[in-house]
């Protein structure tokens, strides 16, 4: 006889088998995804990543002559479009535009900026000074005359802005040096006491001047006034002289070959020389050097014809050969320092197409303390996004070093707590308390991560900054205090512990670390006027050299230890719950007490997971963003203080990344940061989830759930 109910049974079967493999599929594809995007992500990042660290390059292209010698010019614009000649006439393709002087000679131009003046030096020791147009183009008619020297012509001019107007320095064939300071109405002339082969003028009148070995520095005033404020010596020659954008470092060629940087002290009295010179071109004396206006790039030219592209802290980014060996009879650079044209002697034209977008990025730049304009020493620094002449600062040791100072606070925060609690609900509790407080932590990780930072923010950190005392002993007493009502309890008669329920026991002692608490902070205004003068923030600045910031590590610390302890709590309850009872009561039978059991058999058996949940706590204290933005001053600062601020490598991102130009160097070292990050969450997660993996594989040896 034929069962009816075989056929449909098997058609269930069959149909559930079909579903199984569809839902097991579409899990396999969910999770393949998810690798594959989190892969996309990584390796996005490099490729954004990766122009960091190219090479600069200097190409050169020759272009067709201007319509006269090349000897007669003197001074070629930026756009190449028109030239002045020695004769005082100003051409352009179609021919000549104008005279700006009919009897004295030109002998030099220089120019600072499309903004600035141009300057023109004559032959008879004047000058000619003329004024731009909105749009950065020389008003030829309105050019005025000063006079720098008696009738020595003028052989080399040096221009700088100044606050209300324009600083000019000038040398004359005879090493004579005399100065104008323009104050927007009239120029006053300023006379040099010492003679100088070599000159650069920086910022707010500071000029250098060059004699043999010696280096001399001066400060000009605007009412006339002259005042020495350095000399130093050089161990060759000095050939060659230039400031850097914003005119604070002065970078030095001498006879040797040798290149180095000389930076202006943080009191702005005289210059110091880096410890360390720039890699040398070759032993052919340094005969030129042009500062571009971006990045603090210049081009080194010697003697021999080779020609360096030099960034300021990187170094000699290119190395090559110079369009021509002679000396070009007039260089010229863009607004943007990417494009300089090179007119030689024999009236050629050339064009270097510069190249070096990130050239202020390095290994060095990045992670080796640098000697930063304004410091005396080497620093750490990130100021990535410095506005004006400010020289930029890129180091992510700051950002690195907040990112771990947060993170291992909030684990010393919650680790105790957390560790404590998984062992005394996985070891000690009944399993309907476990039931009822597990899901009440793991609750406490839906709370967001903004609000925390928030309560962090405006009220935690007022009430610690108000009751430090308070604070800190609360941090003393309450550990103690907890093992003291343990003990307490443990030293009162068998009934009452036969009485109370065990949810009964937990809310008690809740009241004397309450009570104590109280007493703590009542307690504290009194031990600081005792011990610390009244004021313990004080005591630590002159004691310890401690500044107190009102968001600090301290307050980053339990905001987001407070955030970690679910997350380490359930790991580390997992861990230990899966431990094999049959060891637990192995030990038990042997006569083992349960804090016997618990040190010597429970924790070594679980460590590795326990092991697991604080890397994977650690690599989410490591990523998170808006407590750390909110709870800490965002000050980068290389502080091993507990009671300064910081700046994480997350909240980094969220600050400045709105802010950078896309596809510029502070976007990509924001986009390094966060590869940074992806790589340690990646690398720690992953050995985390290895171990668990490991932990569950032994386990089931012995029979237990995993």
């Amino acid at each position: 006889m034929t069962d009816p109910f075989v056929s449909p049974q098997r058609a269930n079967r069959r149909a559930r088998q079909r579903l199984d493999r569809l839902a097991s599929g579409a899990i396999a594809a969910s999770g393949i995804g998810v690798v594959a995007a989190v892969l996309a992500i990584g390796v996005y990042l490099t490729l954004a990543v990766l122009p960091l660290f190219e090479d600069a390059s200097v190409e050169v292209d020759a272009e067709p002559s201007p319509a006269m010698s090349g000897a007669s010019i003197v001074w070629l614009a930026e756009d190449g479009e028109y030239w002045l000649s020695a004769n005082g006439r100003v051409f352009d393709a179609q021919g000549e535009v104008t005279t700006l002087t009919d009897e004295p000679r030109v002998t030099t131009v220089t120019e600072a900026s499309e903004t600035l003046p141009l300057a023109v030096g004559l032959d008879n020791g004047e000058v000619s000074v003329v004024p731009r147009d909105a749009r950065g183009q020389p008003r030829w008619s309105q050019a005025t005359r000063w006079r720098l020297f008696a009738s020595a012509p003028v052989a080399a001019l040096h221009l700088q802005s100044t606050t209300h107007g324009w600083a000019l320095a000038g040398r004359d064939a005879d090493g004579q040096v005399a100065a104008l300071w323009h104050d927007g109405e009239t120029a006053r002339r300023i006379a040099l006491p010492d003679r100088a082969e070599h000159l650069a003028l920086g910022r707010e009148g500071h000029l250098v001047m060059a004699q043999g070995t010696r280096l001399t520095s001066w400060k000009l005033s605007p009412d006339g006034s002259v005042a020495p404020s350095a000399r130093a010596e050089t161990a060759a020659p000095i050939t060659a002289l230039a400031f850097l954008q914003g005119g604070r470092t002065l970078v030095v060629g001498d006879a040797e070959g040798g290149l180095r940087r000389w930076r202006q002290r943080p009191d702005d009295q005289g210059w110091q020389a880096a410890e360390t010179p720039y890699a040398a071109l070759g032993e052919a004396p340094v005969r030129r050097l042009l500062a571009l206006p971006r990045q603090r790039l210049w081009l080194a030219l010697d003697a021999d014809g080779r020609l360096g592209l030099y960034q300021a802290m990187s170094g000699q980014r290119w190395q090559g050969v110079a369009p021509e060996a002679s000396l070009p009879v007039t260089l010229s650079s863009d607004a943007r320092g990417n494009r300089v044209r090179w007119l030689s002697e024999t009236g050629r034209l050339y064009r270097l197409a510069v190249e070096a977008p990130h050239a202020a990025v390095s290994t060095a730049t990045l992670w080796m303390p640098q000697t930063y304009e304004g410091y005396a020493s080497d620093e750490w620094r990130w100021a990535a996004a410095a506005s004006g002449d400010a020289e930029p600062k890129y180091s992510l040791v700051p950002l690195a070093w907040g990112t771990l100072k947060a993170a291992a606070w909030a684990m010393v925060f919650a680790i105790p707590l957390a560790l404590g609690a998984a062992v005394h609900s996985a070891c000690y509790m009944s399993t309907r308390q476990r039931a009822r407080l597990k899901p009440a932590i793991e609750l406490m990780e839906a709370l967001p991560g903004v609000v925390i930072g928030f309560v962090a923010g405006l009220l935690v950190a007022p009430f610690v900054e108000q009751h430090l005392a308070g604070t800190l002993a609360l941090f003393i007493c309450v550990p103690l205090g907890s093992v003291a009502c343990g003990w307490l309890w443990r030293r009162l008669p068998a009934r009452w512990e036969s009485r109370l329920p065990p949810v009964g026991v937990g809310v008690g002692l809740i009241v004397p670390l309450a009570l104590l608490c109280w007493a703590a902070l009542s307690v504290s205004p009194w031990l600081e006027a005792w011990w610390f003068g009244g004021d313990l923030r004080a005591w630590m600045q002159q004691t310890l050299g401690w500044d107190y910031a009102q968001r600090n590590a301290l307050i980053v610390g339990m905001a987001m230890g407070l955030a970690v302890i679910p997350t380490l709590y359930s790991l580390a309850e997992e861990a230990l719950s899966g431990v094999p009872r049959s060891l637990a009561e192995g030990s038990l039978a042997l006569g083992a007490t349960r804090a016997q059991t618990l040190w010597r058999v429970q924790l070594p058996a679980a460590a590795p997971g326990i092991l697991a949940a604080v890397m994977i706590g650690a690599g989410r204290a490591v990523g998170e963003t808006m407590i750390v933005l909110m709870a800490t001053g965002n000050t980068p600062l290389m502080s091993p203080s507990l009671f300064e601020g910081l700046r994480s490598l997350a909240a980094n991102l969220a600050i400045e990344l709105p802010e950078a130009a896309v596809g510029g160097t502070h976007y990509r070292l924001l986009l390094l940061g966060a590869l940074l990050l992806f790589v340690f969450t990646f690398v720690v997660n992953t050995l985390a989830e290895v171990v668990r993996w490991r932990l569950k594989r032994r386990y089931r040896r012995y029979g237990a759930r995993a």
